[in-house]
């Protein structure tokens, strides 16, 4: 139930001074001939914020409140004598229960009411909501209610690894599809392309009792070649990818799931073996500028990329073997790590920099490049690029993205950046892109930053007008637009668009984890109510998975809201006006849902009144290891440092 009814006068004691002093003039100065009725009547004047209402989307049986403003801008008393929702689908609009059948509203005083959305099925819902007043210019105002049908959305890690397996060894991974959006997900397919070395399984649902023991997939032999049909909204299902590799050498393969997600209908997981020793990757063995003005320099960014899962990249060199007669450059203070300062840089695993090549045309003419990189990728000592690019007499096209968060209408534009939730999506647009040629641009989007451990991509692709991005985890995003025009003439600078994603609240934990043998592994966290508790791992003082949302009645609240069994997370805690005292925050290594004793490298970050306060690093090695990571203090948010690894939960 929502009551959030409030009226208020807005202070103006000047204004009120200034009102005396003209009632009085217009008493003395009128022309009323004494029979006590005056010629003009001051009324009220209805302003009404926003004028239209368009709710986010939500799941069936759940709810969402929008408010709206209504204020006497007049300089006579307002009367709203009712409000009334009208339309088709009125049923799904109500206005809050304690909304007043009218409203008395003195000059400069407002009141606010609330408008609720509920959906009952998954269509979208219009109406409208009438205010009647003694405004003479407003005496029935409307405002436009509007609902788009909830949609659903598809979310799988973007990539399986596995480590190096012994020839004739079977080892398997488990990877999860997840409804994210609000309604429900048909899958029309899963498929598995590439080598024949991986096989794809499906393994049944897991029974209440195996849920009761933390089982993150049901036993192997149960699994069936079939697929799960329809997920409802926060429903999961597993794929179990097996790989039994006939060599040592590096396998891939690749996961499609066909949905009815709107916005990704195709989805790809990509699965890489055997990828233990360094591995350096570019994003592409050709970098086509395409089309490029002449005397006018154009700049592409390249990604490199530590396709290990274990060991680090050295990489020694990086330059042009032949930059085409000097068109084409490197930005220097773009280069990685010391390259610079004729130093080497070090990617950790699975690690990725970014770095700028230019491009000069002095002539319409094609223009060739290698650009050589040196590393200790034992596989390929020299990695090469061709890079093209065509000199133009035509002026290149303007490229302008902009980005809101999915459900709201504000766009931000690249100038201004975009500071958002975690497990927020947003939304891109590059519709205000230009040819000042006057043709039609096409876009071509790219991820060029993100948190290491954020598994995450642009959808449904990167050729969209309006991709979009989901944030698993607090911190940096960069996105970038290129667009073309209809020549083929490529943006001279692209629109970089950066994304601070910064958690809210009073505290909030976040962790990720990866085991560099590529062993399946689930760390749990672990966040303990201190004034309370005396022992961890117990309901309702130790928030973890099988007691996320616990009610303190402390006047705080306090969630797990993700929990990931197989695949390095996230995991996020979070707690809201908490109340004074301590809270300590762990991690354990649980056994049931890991493949063996395996290493894990776990990273866990922790953020006081949404910033990142500390950072804490520790490899776990045995399942029923117990990592007490810290405590924190309130109301003073002062941070003690424990980092005590035990075998099982240790004593409060």
């Amino acid at each position: 139930m929502i009551e959030t009814f409030s009226l208020t006068r807005r202070p103006s004691g000047i204004a009120l001074l200034l009102s005396v002093f003209f009632a009085l003039g217009l008493i003395a100065c009128s022309d009323d001939p004494g029979d006590g009725n005056f010629d003009t009547i001051n009324t009220g004047t209805l302003t009404v914020s926003p004028t239209s209402l368009n709710f986010e989307q939500v799941a069936l049986g759940d709810s969402i409140a929008e408010m709206i403003t209504i204020t006497n801008t007049g300089e006579g008393a307002l009367t709203v004598h009712s409000f009334e929702i009208l339309g088709e689908q009125s049923s799904v609009f109500s206005l809050a229960d304690d909304t007043p059948a009218a409203l008395n509203l003195e000059p400069n005083e407002f009141a606010e009411i609330y408008v609720e959305y509920a959906p009952t099925q998954i269509a979208p819902a219009s109406s409208e909501l009438f205010m009647r007043s003694n405004d003479p210019a407003s005496e029935v105002f409307s405002v436009p209610l509007t609902a788009a049908a909830p949609e659903p959305q598809i979310f799988t890690p973007e990539i399986v690894t596995f480590a190096r397996t012994p020839e004739g060894s079977e080892d398997w991974r488990v990877t999860e599809i997840t409804n994210i959006g609000y309604a429900p997900l048909e899958i029309d397919s899963i498929s598995l392309d590439g080598h024949s070395d991986f096989s794809m399984k499906f393994p049944r649902a897991l029974t209440p009792e195996e849920i009761e023991e933390g089982l993150a997939a049901a036993p192997r032999e149960d699994d069936s070649d079939v697929a799960p049909q329809v997920l409802q909204p926060g429903e999961s299902a597993m794929v179990r990818v097996i790989f039994l590799p006939t060599s040592s050498e590096f396998r891939t393969a690749e996961i499609t799931i066909e949905s009815n997600d709107p916005a990704t209908p195709r989805t790809k997981v990509l699965i890489s073996a055997n990828s233990d020793a360094p591995c350096l990757e570019l994003e592409s063995e050709e970098i086509n500028f395409g089309q490029a003005s002449i005397d006018r320099v154009a700049r592409r960014t390249v990604a490199l990329t530590n396709c290990s899962s274990i060991a680090e990249l050295a990489i020694g060199s990086m330059e042009f073997e032949d930059d085409a007669g000097g068109v084409f450059g490197i930005v220097e203070s773009t280069l990685p790590g010391g390259l610079a300062d004729g130093d080497v840089a070090i990617l950790g695993p699975r690690e990725s920099v970014n770095f700028v090549l230019t491009y000069n045309p002095i002539e319409e003419r094609l223009d060739e490049g290698v650009l050589k990189i040196s590393s200790n990728d034992a596989a390929r000592r020299y990695a090469y690029a061709n890079v093209i690019g065509q000199g133009s007499l035509l002026t290149c096209p303007e490229a302008i993205a902009r980005a809101r968060v999915d459900g709201t209408s504000r766009w931000f534009t690249a100038q201004e950046g975009l500071i958002a939730s975690p497990l927020a999506t947003i939304e891109f647009d590059g519709s205000l892109s230009n040819d000042p040629d006057g043709t039609q641009v096409t876009y071509e989007w790219a991820l060029r930053d993100k948190p290491l451990s954020a598994q995450t991509q642009l959808s449904p692709s990167i050729t969209t007008e309006s991709p979009t991005l989901w944030l698993p985890y607090a911190g940096r995003y960069v996105v970038e637009l290129t667009v073309y025009d209809g020549a083929g003439l490529a943006s001279c600078e692209p629109s970089e668009f950066f994304i601070d994603v910064i958690p809210g609240g009073d505290i909030w934990v976040e962790s990720s984890w990866n085991s560099p043998v590529g062993a399946r592994t689930d760390i749990d966290l672990h966040y303990v109510n201190l004034n309370h508790a005396d022992q961890w791992n117990s309901s309702p003082w130790d928030v973890y998975f099988a007691n996320k949302r616990p009610s303190w009645n402390d006047g705080s609240t306090v969630s797990l809201d993700i929990d990931d069994t197989c695949c390095g997370g996230p995991e996020n805690l979070n707690h809201d006006d908490a109340a004074a005292g301590t809270y300590a925050f762990g991690a354990y290594y649980y056994p049931s849902t890991s493949a063996g004793d395996n290493p894990v490298d776990v990273d866990v970050r922790v953020y006081l009144g949404g910033s990142l306060a500390q950072e804490f690093y520790r490899r776990m090695n045995n399942r029923s290891e117990f990592w007490y990571i810290a405590e924190v203090s309130v109301p003073d948010y002062g941070i003690t440092v424990v980092d005590q690894l035990t075998d099982g939960y240790p004593s409060l």
